[in-house]
């Protein structure tokens, strides 16, 4: 009789089968694991000028932890506040130079002078209006004019609307303003404005505001409620007017040539990130208004509202503003109604 191998012969196919099937699952697996090992990493210096406890910081923390994760660690992002790594403007130009990839903060010609469409005086009246902005075309025609100087605008929220501050006498009109002198950042529309208003304009860098203000070097200064809370401000001055007189973006930038240089995923991780930190810094700017303005009362600052009749008179006053910059041509009346109609769509 000759044995009958048949049923052995089909375990042992059968186990070769599995095993070379666990084999090739075990390639698999290592070459991912390799392939994630040997990913090239791209690092992201990113400086601001506020401080570690700014709504601006808290949301870039917020924006790291989202593109690292996103990114599987692949971009790496490295935060440097409180002006560590310069003041804003020479910030701006490290990250056009490339030494510095990425910059959130101020000083917007050197970004963009279309920027200036948002500076207008007593344009916005709200946090929600400037956003439908940012985000119609007239925004995107704003982000995409940065390219022109090396940068790449991934997004812009709400900055914060503008308040006065100063030393010498409470501001309850235009006339109050003549003679004093108010620092502000090297931002023309501000210089023009406070000129209009007959103020006499102090361009001194952010980080060394409060000193100039103590010292007397500037009588009085103008910023968001959370700027002044953050960077102590009230200490060191006597009167606040809440005016709301501007609405400053807040432009995420990078250096162009960094993002040109990433993988169309991370680029995408990158923008969709840079719109993450714009909704929380809106949404911590919203919720800190009443902890800063309550912290600069409880200082013994004199806090006055102007009456509709009275800011009339400022918003008269500031007028000429925009016909400067229309004169300059870096926008047209069109472009103002253009954005007035977004604002007033639903």
């Amino acid at each position: 009789m000759v044995p009958y191998y048949g049923t052995f012969q089909g375990i042992k196919e059968d186990g070769m089968k599995k095993a070379g099937a666990l084999l090739i699952m075990c390639f698999l697996v290592f070459s991912m694991v390799f392939a994630q090992s040997t990913a090239k990493v791209y690092k992201m210096k990113l400086g601001h000028a506020s401080s570690t406890e700014s709504t601006r910081h808290k949301a870039l923390l917020v924006f790291k932890n989202y593109v690292e994760e996103k990114s599987g660690g692949r971009l790496l992002v490295e935060i440097y506040p409180a002006a560590t790594l310069g003041n804003e403007s020479d910030m701006i130009e490290s990250m056009k130079l490339g030494t510095q990839e990425a910059f959130v903060g101020g000083v917007f010609d050197a970004q963009t002078p279309k920027l200036n469409l948002i500076l207008m005086p007593f344009f916005f009246n709200s946090q929600a209006d400037l956003m439908k902005v940012a985000k119609s075309d007239i925004g995107k025609m704003i982000m995409k004019d940065a390219e022109k100087y090396g940068i790449k605008m991934l997004a812009f929220g709400d900055g914060g609307s503008r308040h006065f501050t100063n030393n010498i006498r409470p501001i309850k009109s235009p006339a109050d303003m003549k003679g004093l002198k108010i620092r502000t950042p090297p931002i023309e529309s501000i210089m023009k404005c406070m000129q209009a208003l007959g103020a006499n304009p102090v361009s001194i860098p952010y980080g060394d505001t409060y000193m100039a203000l103590k010292t007397g070097v500037a009588d009085g200064q103008e910023n968001p409620l959370a700027n002044i809370g953050d960077m102590k401000f009230f200490e060191v001055q006597k009167y606040l007017t809440l005016i709301d007189y501007q609405f400053h973006p807040e432009p995420f930038d990078v250096n162009l040539a960094f993002y040109n240089s990433l993988p169309a995923d991370l680029q995408k991780i990158l923008e969709e990130g840079a719109w993450v930190y714009t909704e929380k810094q809106n949404e911590n700017r919203r919720n800190m208004n009443d902890y800063y303005f309550n912290m600069i009362s409880n200082a013994g600052v004199q806090i006055y509202k102007p009456t509709d009749a009275e800011r009339q008179l400022f918003i008269k006053a500031c007028e000429p503003v925009y016909d400067y910059f229309v004169g300059k041509g870096l926008f047209t009346k069109a472009d103002l109604d253009e954005m007035r109609k977004i604002i007033a769509s639903k």
